[in-house]
């Protein structure tokens, strides 16, 4: 038994349920809010947050604090806008405390910013099943009453139509638009954790050259 895909794309249906979702997602979340998921759905196919190269100019700038004092440390900066800001917070303050609290105001906006692009895909999937099913209904309303070739053809078509309907929201929902909404969570959650981490191993580092130095930084809710 072969399996034609060729049968399995209907244009009409797949129109009915994408640009549905697509309009009833932006009316429900503004243009705000959709274009910002947008951007970042298209960062996750960017390379990301680069750990070894963060951590390696966080290790020289540990370094060059251990011999020159904090105020002495002239490392160039780690590539990480997050980190960088938060290390000259360090380098301008001369407290970790300041550094830290850079960090985690970073990391509750980052949350924030994710969690809005996360609900817009969330609501996309939510959706699309919706207007499966409109696709579903518009379909049955074009079956062609009476008998003949020509009627049996339009009954044939449009049941395929109804169907596949159907398929693409379900499809669309559960491959698509949920699994980005979670992948962006993830990489959130995950670059928030590794920063935390290469500072917390930085503030470590330091503690003894920099006076007062307590590491109290907290990860995002």
């Amino acid at each position: 038994m072969s399996l034609d895909l060729a049968s399995m794309f209907d244009p009409s249906a797949l129109s009915i349920v994408m640009a549905g979702t697509a309009l009833a997602t932006l009316a429900r979340a503004g243009w705000s809010n959709c274009l910002h998921a947008l951007r970042s759905a298209i960062r996750l196919m960017g390379k990301g947050f680069d750990e070894n190269a963060n951590r390696t100019a966080l290790a020289r700038m540990a370094r060059a604090i251990q011999k020159r004092g904090v105020l002495g440390a002239g490392e160039p900066l780690p590539p990480d806008p997050a980190l960088a800001k938060a290390v000259v917070e360090l380098v301008r303050t001369g407290s970790v405390t300041a550094m830290e609290d850079s960090l985690s105001q970073h990391s509750a906006n980052g949350a924030h910013r994710s969690g809005r692009a996360a609900i817009v895909f969330e609501q996309a999937g939510e959706l699309a099943p919706v207007f499966g099913l409109v696709g579903t209904l518009f379909a049955m309303t074009q079956i062609a009453p009476g008998a003949g070739a020509d009627a049996t053809t339009a009954t044939f078509g449009a049941i395929a139509t109804a169907v596949l309907s159907s398929l693409y929201g379900v499809l669309s929902a559960h491959l698509i638009f949920l699994p980005v909404a979670g992948a962006v969570s993830r990489r959130a959650r995950d670059e928030a954790a590794t920063r935390l981490a290469l500072l917390e191993w930085l503030s470590h580092e330091i503690a003894e050259f920099v006076p007062s130095s307590k590491t109290t930084l907290k990860p995002a809710a």
